[in-house]
Order: C-alpha cells, then sequence, then structure tokens
C-alpha cells in the first residue's frame, strides 16, 4: 500500500493524475451538464443514486428498472461478476470491501497525513467540499 500511495501521489497509476483528472471537471465553467455523485452517496442510499442519474439523463425509469440496475450495480455483485480482462490489473486490489473508509485500516499516520498534504496543495483551486469518511 506504502509503494501504490507514492505512485498515485506522484500520479503513476492508472492513466495518470487523478488530481488532474478531478480538477478537470471539478472546475469546468458549466456545472448543469456534470452529476456529481460519490460513492458514499451510493452507498447510503444506491437505489437513489440510480434514480438521480436516470433522472440526470432524462430517463426516468420504472421501479423495476431501478431495482435490476441497482441489484447489478451493487458492489458485491460488480466483485462476483468483473468483467474488466485488463491482465496487469490486480482486481483482487480494486475490489476490496466496499466501505467508505477503509483507507483508515491500511494508511498509517505518517502515510495519512503526506496525502492530506498533497492533497491540500494539488486541490486548492478547487471549490468542492470532499467528505472523508
Amino acid at each position: 500500500m506504502n509503494e501504490y500511495l507514492h505512485q498515485f501521489l506522484q500520479g503513476e497509476v492508472g492513466f495518470s493524475s487523478w488530481f488532474d483528472h478531478v480538477k478537470s471537471w471539478l472546475n469546468v465553467e458549466d456545472k448543469s451538464r456534470i452529476l456529481y455523485l460519490t460513492y458514499e452517496d451510493m452507498l447510503q442510499d444506491l437505489p437513489q443514486a440510480v434514480r438521480r442519474t436516470a433522472e440526470f439523463l432524462d430517463k426516468p425509469l420504472e421501479d423495476e428498472a431501478i431495482d435490476r440496475i441497482t441489484d447489478r450495480c451493487s458492489f458485491k455483485n460488480m466483485k462476483k461478476h468483473n468483467t474488466y480482462k485488463d491482465k496487469a490489473f490486480d482486481h483482487a486490489l480494486f475490489y476490496r470491501k466496499g466501505i467508505a473508509g477503509d483507507w483508515k485500516n491500511h494508511l498509517s499516520e505518517e502515510e495519512a497525513q503526506l496525502f492530506d498534504a498533497v492533497f491540500k496543495e494539488k486541490m486548492k483551486d478547487v471549490k468542492f467540499k470532499f467528505t472523508w469518511d
């Protein structure tokens, strides 16, 4: 986890810097075309998150469709039926527990402070309230 944390903070994981990616859409002028939906929102009420997404797309859904989507998009189902076939990507590490705040069980106090410092510096010009569980 320590090695991954340092690579993440330097933008050396996935496709590029998470900070640059997130800032690119948080700082857009026309926010009416972006649905802000957090993982915590989905954990708290996945059917409502699906409903909000459908309404945002101007595609309201019947309750039965919401139920099917909710079932297929549950963490348990996504972990069980992963269809992402990138051999270089360890899905067991990506799909861990599906809970918010689990980082507390993996980062030391020093690592958490490092993350906070880098986050505050890189995201200082973003006007969005991030909440960490």
